[in-house]
């Protein structure tokens, strides 16, 4: 078998470099906008928030639930379904039942995303709201200013 090579015209070459340079620069303006920046800033500073109210959630109200009446972690609280291998129907804690196959209605994790959920809005709600009075007085001054001048 014979393969012949095939040349390619640098005319072609130039035109695939071109649109290669074309959009290596689109994709540079669209990645390096100040707006994508700051949606990676807010994007990071989110996360940091989730986790902050996670720990507040798991290492501090939780507990306190606890505490006052369940008695045992909130992520234990299950319901079991279908006995696992062992057809126990006695398990001390939801990773127990797992291990053993059972099939469980897992309603503490619930109630500890719920509880997540309650205190992510609640805290959200108010940080808007403070943002928002901040807003409001600014331009409450500016108007002050603005007339005495």
């Amino acid at each position: 078998m014979c393969f012949k090579k095939k040349i390619i015209p640098n005319k072609e070459i130039h035109d695939v470099e071109k649109k290669l340079k074309s959009f290596y620069n689109g994709w540079k303006a669209f990645a390096f906008k100040d707006n994508i920046i700051n949606v990676a800033i807010g994007m990071i500073i989110a996360t940091s928030f989730k986790m902050l109210v996670n720990s507040l959630v798991s290492d501090i109200i939780m507990p306190i639930f606890i505490g006052i009446g369940a008695k045992s972690n909130t992520l234990d609280l299950f319901i079991i379904l279908v006995p696992g291998r062992s057809h126990n129907t006695t398990y001390y804690t939801l990773k127990d039942a797992q291990n053993d196959g059972a099939v469980t209605l897992n309603y503490g994790n619930f109630i500890h995303n719920f509880c997540n959920l309650i205190i992510i809005s609640l805290l959200l709600y108010l940080i808007i709201k403070f943002i928002d009075r901040i807003k409001k007085t600014e331009q409450f001054l500016k108007k002050q200013i603005e007339d005495n001048i």
